[in-house]
């Protein structure tokens, strides 16, 4: 059965006071609210009592107050504003940006966190959408690039200029993170949908693995596959998720550090199955960034994450590692798997 994470939430407001309401089925609880800008869904096992499942929305509204680029006592907020002296970070702060590190380098810098200036200029930090000048983001790449984060021990300074935008690591890092919490309180299994980012662990209640539906970039009602696997990350990231127009020209989120402007890599879509929740979310950018090309590349020298590529000629590549795992029953797209 594929399992379709929609559910429809209201808050009475947005403190940790506002009352969840936890439904029961097939051996799950489930909860849903509102957090990190979009609908957040936990279903976890019985065995988790009602109270630390509903503790989880406060977990994720403190790690979302202390990480947010754009509240400005946060943590992440000082840091981005203390460019004149090394600051002192927590050690989930440290590890989002370490993660960030590790795949910044792995795609030679296709995947970037100092993009917080750019993402600014584009509109996409308010919605007040614009296609900037040449010379603005010229002006504006000057201040992007990964080597101009100093990451020391539990300290961090910034180049002058440069800002940390976690927008594309924290949810698989809080993610993982809750999961990891669940599982050490007893639970045997369970699914977390955060805005598209999946995090499983164990199995269903009739022993079976999840069955995770990939999204048909082109038809927003219509999946290109299902991916049936469990203790991982299944993480997507798609030009067609945010986006504005502007001239009959698509301008979508997914920003390249070294050009400035939406990326242009033949690619719609990259799903990302890992191990690891803030690593799965950072290279499902990364790879999108880099193109087909490049991420087969990196998957053949890494093999520690599984991939399925949506190309813009309806061409979709699937890693050997989900043979087997990866099935399709649509005939809008060709279909290959990569081996090594």
């Amino acid at each position: 059965m594929i399992l379709v994470m929609s559910f429809f939430f209201i808050l009475s407001s947005c403190s940790s006071q506002s009352p969840l309401y936890i439904s029961r089925k097939d051996g799950m609880s489930t909860v849903s609210f509102l957090a990190m800008d979009t609908i957040l869904t936990i279903s976890v096992d019985n065995q988790v009592a009602d109270k630390k499942l509903k503790n989880t929305y406060d977990e994720i509204q403190k790690f979302e107050n202390a990480y947010s680029a754009y509240i400005t006592d946060s943590e992440l907020y000082k840091v981005n504003h203390n460019l004149s002296e090394k600051t002192e970070i927590s050690d989930d702060l440290y590890n989002q940006i370490l993660i960030s590190q590790k795949v910044s380098k792995m795609t030679d810098g296709a995947f970037d966190i100092t993009v917080l200036p750019l993402i600014r200029l584009w509109g996409f930090s308010d919605g007040e959408y614009k296609v900037p000048a040449l010379n603005e983001i010229s002006e504006t790449l000057k201040t992007v690039g990964y080597e101009k984060i100093h990451l020391d021990e539990q300290t961090v300074l910034l180049t002058q200029g440069s800002n940390i935008d976690l927008g594309a690591v924290a949810k698989g890092y809080i993610g993982q993170k809750i999961a990891d919490e669940l599982q050490k309180e007893g639970s045997d299994f369970g699914i977390l949908s955060l805005g598209g980012n999946m995090q499983l662990y164990g199995n269903k209640a009739d022993g079976s693995n999840w069955n995770i539906a990939i999204q048909d970039p082109l038809d927003e009602s219509s999946i290109v596959g299902i991916i049936s696997t469990t203790d991982c990350s299944v993480i997507t990231s798609g030009s067609y998720q945010r986006y504005f127009i502007e001239e009959n020209i698509v301008y979508h989120h997914i920003l390249d550090p070294k050009t400035g402007y939406p990326a242009d890599s033949g690619l719609i879509s990259v799903t990302i199955v890992a191990r690891d929740g803030a690593y799965a979310d950072a290279l499902s950018t990364g790879l999108f960034v880099t193109g087909l090309e490049k991420g087969i590349e990196i998957w053949k020298e890494y093999k520690d994450f599984e991939a399925v590529f949506i190309t813009v000629n309806n061409e979709i590549y699937i890693t050997e590692g989900l043979k087997g795992r990866f099935s399709s029953e649509s005939e809008s797209y060709l279909f290959e798997y990569i081996y090594k």
